[in-house]
């Protein structure tokens, strides 16, 4: 069994131990390089130069200039080798080498009597390169040119594509065969595209196994600029990454001093170079915008990850109670009680909906017509607020079917409908909202863990500024989404008869049903106004019976105070300038030679065949109308179209 020995860090800069456990406790920058070598002051190499164009496209004609003539420099054999190569490409011819070795090299074009020519030997005992013999001319018939085509080798035609990836980090395999016959006129496989495109992520941004190496040191960087902020990090007895939980200060109270208390939960899948889970942890601000508290990075997900994830997730809200609402997962369903109470479980309607649909089908003998009259009974069971009328959908339910009322019967309706939840739930009864969190981070999860964690808090920054600023724009005391909740009830509202009685209380006529709205206590029967803390459409209309002000009537927690209280804090970014460095032993230095704890990587690597990055999208999910280029109609295209044309 691993065991894990909590370790505390300060404030201040302390090396990292060797702990099995460490609590530690921020804005990213740019995407994070690794380097092998030693902390030396270096000369600027061509691969470096090559990125600092900054552009898009592919432009061999930059590239025929690499060596500029007789007395250029380079710092290693290396980065000549490379400019050779790129010369080829944008000269499009083929050469080799008659002597190749780092104190002397000879390179010739293949084709005989050419008289393209370049030396380069080494200056003194350095690894400095300079050119001696530069004769950069080329005689070739037409034959030689179709026999001269420059060779594709992936570690250094990665070269090219340095800064596409750098400016543009979706550029697609297939997009750069395209580009590659264009530009170059040579044909790519796709697996050798896919391979260049590795090897210049991993020459931008290190060796995937480094970054995990330099994690610990980023996570007491995290409690040094944000002091206040929860950072864990878990490994095993062999120094392999398990898990890491991050709440960020501002995060933590913000949500304390005015987030209302409901968390939607939910995890995705990490698809860098070692796979693992991402979880999350999500709730409100005052304009129900998404609000992120914490999130974790595990290497698989499991019942023992969900529940070191909440442990974690319960000491930053500390006393507050709070409702967690998640899908049926069976490690959530075990976790979630066990830390937070039973009680406070709410289950995702949605997850649940397309599990019935899923047993709706084997029980279904009505067709389609059927099927969408059972999810609307579904719908009223789920969504009534009162006890009758959960009752009287549950009737008709059975009449329709009596497996299907069996079957919600025994799906714990206590934990889902509205009208049999204990506790107050927002009427939030979904966690779209961490849905929203995956796919705000779709492109950030297929990154390594350092670059992952920068990114997020550089995206955090984002949104949390454009929150603050947008909600110094609000017309009046309420956000524009609460607004128009009340809009809409003002108007369904406006219809109904108001009669006054005693002690602030009016009754309001709905047919032939009388609902009692008592506006001293913020209490309506239909129960709206006390889940929502938004005056429901029956309290709407007493409040302008009597000349208020709706507005005046909604909870504190949607207020433009609250709101303020939620985005009050400070948030600093992470100083990378002195970052230490990965040696060739393995070991991770700072500028000064101190040596840091190395973590080694998860045990986990990432399954083979390419990584899904489209979600899987539910039944019920709205999906965009087909139109008939033929017959100008919706619901088929031309292949399919029966209709007569006029």
């Amino acid at each position: 069994m691993i065991k894990f020995f909590p370790y505390v860090f300060c404030s201040g800069p302390t090396p990292i131990v060797a702990s099995n456990s460490a609590h530690v406790s921020s804005i990213g920058q740019p995407p994070l390089h690794i380097s092998n070598e030693s902390p030396t002051i270096q000369s600027v190499g061509f691969s470096q130069r090559c990125a600092m164009t900054n552009t898009v496209q592919l432009q061999p004609s930059r590239f025929e200039h690499s060596i500029v003539g007789s007395g250029h420099t380079f710092p290693n054999a290396s980065e000549f080798r490379d400019a050779i190569y790129l010369m080829s490409l944008a000269g499009k011819f083929r050469y080799s080498y008659k002597r190749n070795s780092p104190k002397h090299m000879t390179v010739v074009c293949t084709i005989e009597d050419c008289p393209w020519k370049i030396t380069a030997r080494a200056i003194g005992d350095s690894n400095i390169v300079q050119v001696h013999t530069f004769r950069n001319v080329h005689n070739h018939c037409l034959e030689d040119v179709v026999l001269s085509q420059p060779l594709v080798r992936s570690t250094r035609a990665s070269l090219v594509i340095d800064d596409v990836i750098r400016s543009t980090p979706e550029y697609q395999p297939r997009q750069i065969c395209k580009d590659f016959v264009r530009q170059h006129g040579i044909q790519l496989t796709y697996l050798q595209a896919w391979q260049m495109k590795e090897k210049a992520k991993e020459r931008i941004y290190g060796q995937p196994k480094n970054y995990y190496k330099l994690l610990p040191w980023m996570c007491e960087r995290m409690l040094a600029t944000n002091p206040g902020s929860s950072v864990e990090l878990s490994y095993s007895n062999d120094d392999h990454f398990e898990k890491l939980f991050v709440a960020h200060s501002i995060s933590i109270e913000g949500f304390v001093r005015g987030c209302r208390p409901i968390i939607a939960i939910d995890s995705a899948h990490m698809s860098g170079p070692y796979g693992g889970a991402l979880f999350s942890a999500t709730s409100y601000d005052a304009n129900d915008s998404m609000f992120l508290l914490a999130f974790g990075v595990m290497s698989s997900e499991n019942y023992e990850d969900w529940l070191w994830f909440l442990e974690k997730l319960k000491i930053v809200v500390g006393n507050k109670e709070v409702i967690i609402i998640s899908d049926r997962h069976h490690a959530l369903l075990r976790s979630v009680p066990e830390v937070f109470g039973i009680e406070n479980h709410a289950y995702c309607y949605r997850h649940l909906k397309e599990n019935f649909s899923s047993f709706l089908s084997k029980h279904n003998t009505r067709g389609n017509k059927g099927k969408e009259n059972a999810l609307q009974f579904l719908d009223s069971i789920a969504y009534g607020r009162l006890e009758h009328d959960y009752n009287v959908s549950m009737v008709e339910l059975k009449k329709y079917n009596e497996a299907l009322a069996t079957w919600v019967e025994e799906n714990a309706p206590h934990h889902w409908a509205m009208s049999k939840f204990p506790k107050q739930r927002w009427d939030k009864m979904t966690t779209n909202l961490a849905e929203s969190f995956n796919a705000w981070l779709r492109i950030e999860r297929h990154h390594s863990i350092c670059n992952f964690l920068l990114e997020h808090m550089s995206k955090l920054a984002s949104m949390l500024v454009k929150h603050q600023e947008e909600s110094k724009n609000w017309k009046g005391c309420i956000g524009p989404k609460i607004e128009a909740k009340v809009q809409e009830n003002i108007a369904k509202g406006a219809v109904y008869p108001v009669t006054p009685f005693k002690n602030g209380v009016f009754g309001v006529c709905i047919g032939r049903a009388l609902l009692n709205v008592d506006i001293l206590n913020h209490t309506c029967t239909c129960r709206g106004w006390q889940m929502l803390g938004i005056p429901c459409e029956h309290a709407t209309a007493v409040i302008i019976s009597i000349g208020q002000n709706v507005t005046d009537f909604v909870d504190d927690c949607y207020k433009y105070p609250m709101q303020e209280l939620i985005y009050g804090g400070s948030f600093s970014g992470i100083e990378t300038h002195d970052m230490p460095t990965v040696d060739d032993d393995g070991l991770v230095r700072s500028i000064t030679g101190e040596v840091f704890f190395s973590l080694k990587p998860p045990h986990t690597k990432r399954p083979l065949g390419r990584p899904r990055k489209k979600r899987i999208e539910s039944q019920f999910q709205d999906k965009r109308p087909v139109y008939c280029s033929r017959c100008h109609m919706s619901g088929h295209n031309r292949k399919t179209c029966k209709n007569p044309l006029p």
